[in-house]
């Protein structure tokens, strides 16, 4: 049944192509050309002036592209420039500021070091001005001292100028009296009693005077208060010493000077029998 339908289809395709056709071909819109007009001339001129313009334009483009390339490397050239001096400026720089970082450590330390000295003359100042004070205290109480001693000495002189006023006449007496002169001995301190004694018969000229006399000396020492002790400090011919020193115990004793002078005056008078 299939074969027999597609026959009856090929058979009548075949008759629709044997019949003739009436169709107008030249008529019809699928043969017929637009009939237009072209001007090649014109459009020929305008794609000179594009070609012209495009070429122009293309040109101050690469000018424009080589100016601003030109200017890049130049300014790129400067930049470089820049950065070098740049770079030798901040290694200078740096160097200036490591000599004054050098620099300012040695004025620290130097300042450390004046104030330290700065320190120390403070402290020795002020132990000197302690030690001053100290001075000038001491030199005051000297002074209260030497002037209480000058006028001690001054007061005692004085009695020593009254006493010797009154002692006179009785020194004299004693001259007398006991054969004998004072003398003095190269030292305000000292007092030289020089006893006379008659030539001794038969005996040695040599140790008598030019009118036969002959003479015993003894130094006394005379003491700068009436609270020091009197002493003998020297004795031609000489004496036993015990015996000095008790005689000398006596005057100390009494403060008489009567009892040095009879005292010494028999010592001698026995020395010299």
């Amino acid at each position: 049944m299939a074969t027999a339908a597609f026959s009856a289809s090929t058979s009548s395709f075949r008759a629709s192509q044997s019949a003739p056709s009436s169709y107008n071909y030249e008529n019809s819109h699928l043969t017929q050309l637009p009939n237009v007009n072209i001007p090649f001339e014109d459009l020929r001129k305008r794609m000179n002036d594009f070609t012209l313009r495009f070429d122009a334009f293309l040109e101050q483009g690469r000018k424009r592209v080589l100016n601003e390339h030109n200017d890049f490397k130049a300014k790129l050239s400067e930049l470089q420039d820049e950065n070098k001096q740049t770079r030798t400026t901040i290694t200078t720089l740096s160097s200036q500021l490591t000599t004054q970082q050098n620099l300012l450590s040695r004025e620290l330390a130097e300042k450390q070091e004046i104030q330290s000295s700065i320190s120390n003359l403070e402290t020795r100042q002020s132990s000197q001005q302690q030690q001053r004070d100290r001075l000038r205290q001491s030199i005051q109480q000297t002074q209260r001292q030497i002037e209480n001693k000058l006028a001690a000495q001054r007061e005692y002189a004085a009695k020593q100028d009254s006493q010797s006023a009154l002692n006179g006449p009785e020194l004299a007496w004693w001259e007398t009296y006991l054969g004998l002169r004072f003398e003095g001995a190269g030292d305000e301190s000292l007092v030289k009693v020089v006893y006379l004694f008659p030539a001794k018969t038969g005996g040695a000229k040599s140790s008598a005077a030019a009118d036969g006399t002959r003479e015993a000396v003894f130094e006394l020492k005379v003491p700068d208060s009436g609270s020091q002790p009197y002493e003998v400090v020297g004795v031609k011919p000489k004496l036993d010493g015990d015996r000095v020193d008790k005689v000398v115990r006596r005057l100390n004793e009494t403060r008489e000077i009567g009892v040095l002078l009879k005292g010494m005056r028999v010592l001698f008078a026995e020395e010299m029998k």
